[in-house]
């Protein structure tokens, strides 16, 4: 059974730092408000010629300026973190697994491909396919979340259904032989079904969608399946050999 559910970084694991950050800028502001507390409430004791604390004006400064540097400091790297948070979130690629698809010597639009999975109960475990076709096509369900859920570390949730051989022409399609392998024991799948029915009703849902990803077959070249944030996408393994 080749199934795969994505297994991006934990939901919201990212956005840790971001928080420690905001709890520091909102601790620098309370001092702030505090100090600003103490001068006023010293001012208006002067006034009314009241007994004050005395402060030094280094000190006071002094103490200002610390505030002042929490507080800038904790801003300055909310924004950091929020732009590398940005960054990570949307062109993070989870590894789904290794395809190897070469032509068959001497035949025509004909190749062996050979599935390794990466991230789940078969991973390492090879498979081998017979595809018909100029180019092999990968087939999956996606569900988007909201890109602010994204941003905050939700992945995107994929499926592989099918593997499958492509014509480069819709004529080949149609009248030549063709080779289509499930990847899933069960290809009605009762909880996408709902999916593709009701799931952009859902709160925080973007989309919900059928995608596929294709290239042509290659005897020097090994790609590498991912799950985007939108999607699937095949990529030649760099330095294979």
């Amino acid at each position: 059974m080749l199934e795969q559910v994505s297994r991006l970084n934990p939901p919201f694991s990212g956005s840790i730092p971001i928080y420690i950050a905001l709890g520091v800028f909102v601790l620098g502001v309370l001092l702030l408000l505090w100090f600003i507390y103490r001068r006023v409430s010293a001012a208006i004791n002067i006034l009314r010629r009241r007994p004050v604390e005395k402060v030094g004006i280094v000190t006071s400064t002094l103490r200002l300026l610390i505030i002042l540097l929490i507080i800038a400091v904790s801003v300055a790297t909310m924004f950091l973190l929020a732009f590398l948070q940005s960054y990570t979130a949307f062109t993070q690629l989870d590894m789904i697994a290794t395809v190897y698809c070469t032509p068959v010597p001497g035949s025509e639009n004909d190749s062996i491909l050979r599935f390794v999975m990466a991230n789940s109960s078969t991973a390492g475990r090879l498979r081998q396919y017979r595809v018909l076709g100029e180019q092999w096509v990968i087939e999956g369900h996606i569900l988007k979340w909201d890109n602010w859920l994204n941003f905050l570390g939700l992945p995107t949730m994929y499926k592989l259904t099918r593997l499958r051989g492509r014509y480069l022409k819709a004529a080949d399609e149609a009248s030549k032989p063709s080779t289509v392998y499930s990847l899933v024991p069960n290809e009605e799948d009762p909880l996408w079904i709902w999916l593709y029915q009701y799931g952009e009703r859902l709160p925080f849902v973007q989309a919900v969608y059928g995608n596929a990803a294709y290239t042509f077959p290659s005897a020097s070249k090994v790609f590498n399946l991912y799950a985007t944030i939108s999607g699937f996408m095949i990529q030649e393994r760099k330095g294979n050999s």
